[in-house]
């Protein structure tokens, strides 16, 4: 069974926007915990921050309101600007099911530049998102 990983990084795989940037075989989008140090660039990363659950008197619906954060990282501000801004662009109010996941609505919520990086010296901009999915 597929998860909202697998489906936020489908409808990546299907945004040209995206792919234009990041590749589609291999794309360079990586969960928090596989990108390479040495990655092609620009890149980006994606990580849950929370996932909390909505709850019903009688049974739970099954609804998640899960927040994410791409980082999206490039050798200059504009690139990581760039690739934040088709981030933006293929998420935003994004409703449908994808590999059998419904996503039934994603919602930017914040967008901050946290400049560029002292050790690898790349910039890096992150995207907020919050994605309603059924589970």
């Amino acid at each position: 069974m597929s998860t909202i990983d697998d489906a936020l990084v489908a409808r990546a795989a299907a945004f040209s926007g995206l792919t234009a940037l990041i590749g589609s075989a291999p794309m360079r989008l990586y969960p928090v915990d596989a990108a390479t140090q040495n990655a092609l660039r620009p890149y980006a990363i994606y990580q849950l921050i929370s996932g909390p659950r909505e709850h019903a008197m009688n049974a739970d619906p099954g609804m998640v309101h899960a927040r994410f954060q791409f980082s999206c990282w490039g050798d200059t501000s504009t690139d990581a600007k760039t690739l934040a801004d088709q981030v933006r662009a293929c998420y935003s109010r994004f409703r449908g099911i994808l590999l059998g996941v419904e996503l039934l609505d994603v919602f930017v919520d914040n967008e901050h530049d946290l400049g560029r990086e002292p050790d690898t010296r790349l910039y890096h901009r992150a995207v907020d998102l919050t994605v309603w999915h059924r589970e």
